[in-house]
């Protein structure tokens, strides 16, 4: 497992401009505890950050690095996942995630080679990095556009091909940003228990139908007062304690 992030710019623009004293104060004291190996500590003063109000790919590596070393397989995972949310092309966090994703029990994820491979392709941009380009390019769509609208003509050939070829980008881009908005808005969850047995009713007495273990990625799909109905990659579908999950 690789160490922890470069903090320091971080902690200056924190304390400056959210000032968060408290907040900062406790990542102080999280990285004091990883250093001197005291992992337990160390989580509960990232958690600390993070109930505060911090949500920043550095916090939420930083904790799941403690999860892992205080050996909360579940809960790694799951603060690497929203680590990856606002860092997706970060090197070390993606390598702390695929290595913890290889020590789970349940491999129902892309297992390396190109399904790994076209995961990471796929979740490259951030959602503001593709909602910005989405913008600028329907925006000059709309001005070229406009121009033609304006003059009558377009003048000559280059202009008629920029004016397609934004509109190409537009159409492109708007489609891969509503498709990750789509894929966001499906809500995802990782199992942070050590076993979980999925049942066929909210019921603890009901059939068990699978069983998964920390560190597992699923779908939430509905609850119902202290059960959650979550579904397996492969589209099996079972009703889990609420406590044995969590959302990413």
């Amino acid at each position: 497992m690789r160490g922890l992030l470069a903090i320091g710019l971080w902690l200056v623009w924190v304390s400056a401009a959210l000032g968060q004293g408290p907040a900062v104060a406790a990542f102080n004291q999280g990285n004091e505890h990883y250093r001197q190996g005291e992992y337990p500590q160390a989580r509960e003063s990232y958690l600390a950050v993070v109930a505060a109000g911090i949500a920043d790919p550095q916090v939420y590596y930083n904790l799941g690095n403690a999860c892992f070393k205080a050996g909360r397989l579940g809960e790694a995972v799951l603060w690497y996942e929203r680590a990856r949310r606002l860092a997706p092309r970060d090197a070390d966090l993606l390598a702390n995630l695929r290595f913890a994703e290889g020590l789970r029990l349940d491999q129902t994820g892309p297992a390396g080679g190109v399904g790994q491979w076209l995961e990471e392709v796929y979740l490259f941009p951030t959602l503001d990095e593709l909602s910005l380009v989405f913008s600028l390019v329907f925006l000059a769509a709309c001005g070229l556009g406009g121009w033609r609208l304006w003059q009558r003509t377009w003048g000559t050939w280059w202009r008629l091909g920029l004016f397609a070829g934004a509109l190409c980008l537009a159409v492109i881009a708007g489609i891969y940003l509503g498709a990750r908005y789509y894929g966001q808005a499906q809500a995802q969850a990782v199992v942070i228990a050590a076993e979980v047995s999925a049942r066929s009713a909210p019921d603890p007495a009901q059939t068990p139908v699978f069983v998964v273990h920390e560190g597992t990625r699923l779908a939430l799909i509905r609850s119902e007062g202290e059960w959650l109905l979550v579904r397996l990659p492969g589209g099996l579908s079972g009703w889990v304690p609420a406590g044995a999950v969590e959302a990413i």
